[in-house]
């Protein structure tokens, strides 16, 4: 359980969080005999806590959408003023590298976001998910051909698919995302008069005595 700095002080963002979360306790445990002091401490809490998490300074976005961890005075690119970008949007920025440094494809994550014009978080994740996938699939493609071993080298190139599927899945998951999952159905109609037989795909099946009646012409 984390503690809250004494003096208000606030050095990171989990103890800027606490505090919030102890200031929004505060405000529903209160009763009527302490209710004025119970709200000016949850008051000067959420005050402590917004002093640190709200940034003051324009914020900077690089490749993939993730901050730049840099100050200008005139920034090419930055947060549109209606995006509410505090330090825990920084911190969840600097992990998202730091997790896919360690992985290998700090450069390759970025650039899939970038392509994949990822507009938040969830998509910015999804992306770097996608690169350290395709690394690990083709990693284990190379490892099955220099594999001699037939047994080993089936095991790899399943594996190896297998991501790949998972990658090729994130890719359709991405487009959802961007059309809300809808598709577009085209239904046409086709007309048979009593004992003929329609046209399915392209094919014409045999008549009987009917006909199939066409729109601006004769059957």
């Amino acid at each position: 359980m984390l503690k809250l700095p004494a003096d208000m002080k606030i050095t990171n963002t989990a103890e800027a969080v606490a505090m919030k979360l102890s200031a929004k306790k505060i405000e529903k445990g209160a009763d009527k005999g302490t209710a004025d002091f119970s709200m000016q401490i949850a008051v000067d809490l959420n005050e402590a806590a917004d002093s640190y998490l709200i940034l003051t300074e324009t914020l900077m976005r690089g490749v993939g959408g993730e901050f730049v961890q840099e100050k200008v005075s005139n920034p090419v690119v930055s947060c549109p003023p209606c995006e509410k970008a505090d330090r825990i949007n920084v911190d969840a920025s600097l992990d998202r590298m730091e997790l896919v440094h360690k992985n290998g494809v700090l450069n390759m994550a970025l650039d899939t976001a970038e392509a994949l014009g990822a507009k938040n978080g969830a998509e910015q994740m999804l992306a770097h998910q996608m690169a350290a996938v395709h690394r690990m699939s083709l990693d284990l493609m190379a490892e099955a051909g220099n594999t001699r071993d037939p047994i080993e080298k089936c095991r790899l190139l399943n594996t190896s698919a297998r991501l790949m599927e998972t990658y090729q899945k994130g890719l359709l998951t991405i487009n959802r995302l961007k059309t809300g999952g809808q598709q577009t159905v085209t239904v046409q109609h086709v007309q048979v008069s009593d004992g003929g037989q329609a046209v399915i795909n392209g094919s014409v099946g045999a008549r009987g005595r009917g006909q199939i009646k066409h729109e601006g012409g004769h059957g």
